[in-house]
């Protein structure tokens, strides 16, 4: 079996892909035969998952199994999703995309527009 940090970790990964999927726990739900409180007990990691249910989800979001135990080296974005699994679509793709910007200049300036913005009220 598996570490709590593991369940927790399998259950970012679900929601995640569930969200860029624009899927509601309530149609995962639906489509693996559960109910949506199950399916959030998952997402939280605090039910443990058995390799059927976890290869049904799998199959429902359209990821192989190993995609729930892969964690891309150096992500910083995993790290943060992690920390906090409430990161919104918007944060992770500021973040991806800020990430893109190959100039350091540029993305410095990228940057102090954003805490400038946020300043304001």
């Amino acid at each position: 079996m598996y570490k709590i940090r593991d369940r927790k970790f399998i259950g970012i990964k679900i929601k995640t892909r569930r969200k860029d999927l624009s899927l509601s726990q309530e149609r995962l739900a639906e489509e693996i035969g559960i109910t949506y409180q199950q399916v959030q007990r998952y997402e939280k990691g605090t039910s443990n998952l058995n390799t059927d249910r976890l290869q049904a989800i799998a199959n429902i979001l359209d990821v192989p199994i190993t995609y729930f135990f892969e964690e891309q080296a150096g992500s910083k974005i995993m790290v943060m999703e992690r920390e906090n699994p409430y990161f919104s679509p918007q944060e992770r793709q500021l973040v991806e995309n800020l990430r893109k910007i190959e100039n350091t200049e540029c993305r410095d300036c990228m940057l102090t527009l954003v805490k400038h913005v946020a300043g304001k009220k």
